[in-house]
């Protein structure tokens, strides 16, 4: 319970789901219970790529998203179409590039649509997570946690049950229907006793490196 209330802490959301597996099952569990209508991917590298990847898929297996705009992040300022969700990965680690997630959250008021992130690389490190609806993220990285588990944190709203699935019901996740990833969470409670020396930490081995 104390790293569960930490996680959400760091997010500014209000409830949360935890997983046995990585990012990746997060993202696919947010998009089968969250994500509907017609949407736009924000293209920013592989995440995005997998993004994308998944909504298809989704849009294929169930009738909840009836659109995919798949739109270069060059762009992204200039969209002003109504949507009903946005799904980005604010840090694409594979190219090095960043979007401030209040850019983010000023297109999704300009679309008048939700919010849903693939905050894997940008969770504990970036501000602002709190603006989305939905965010899937891992135990590690910026959580500083062992890899295995993985969290899907988000607002009071509808959640969507796909059918036919067992494993990839979030209610099934959130009323325990299956082992949790309780060694995994164990090693985050050790974390969340020093987090902002973990952070420091962190910030000067960044600064160390940009400098060699």
């Amino acid at each position: 319970n104390k790293v569960l209330k930490g996680i959400l802490n760091i997010t500014g959301h209000q409830k949360i789901a935890r997983l046995q597996g990585s990012a990746s099952m997060a993202l696919e569990v947010m998009i089968l219970n969250f994500v509907y209508g017609n949407i736009l991917i924000i293209k920013t590298g592989v995440y995005s790529d997998r993004l994308n990847y998944m909504c298809k898929t989704a849009k294929k297996k169930y009738n909840y998203i009836k659109k995919i705009d798949y739109i270069d992040s060059k762009f992204y300022k200039e969209i002003n179409k109504k949507y009903d969700w946005i799904l980005a990965c604010p840090v694409e680690t594979s190219i090095g590039y960043k979007i401030p997630i209040f850019e983010l959250y000023k297109l999704k008021k300009r679309c008048r649509s939700k919010l849903a992130l693939d905050a894997t690389a940008s969770i504990g490190l970036e501000e602002d997570h709190n603006l989305s609806d939905v965010a899937g993220f891992s135990s590690c990285k910026g959580l500083f946690g062992l890899t295995g588990s993985s969290f899907i944190a988000f607002r009071e709203q509808e959640i969507l049950e796909p059918e036919n699935s067992y494993y990839l019901s979030l209610k099934m996740h959130m009323n325990k229907g299956v082992t949790g990833p309780y060694h995994t969470i164990l090693s985050l409670y050790g974390v969340f006793q020093n987090y902002k020396k973990y952070l420091q930490r962190l910030d000067k081995w960044h600064k160390c490196f940009l400098k060699v």
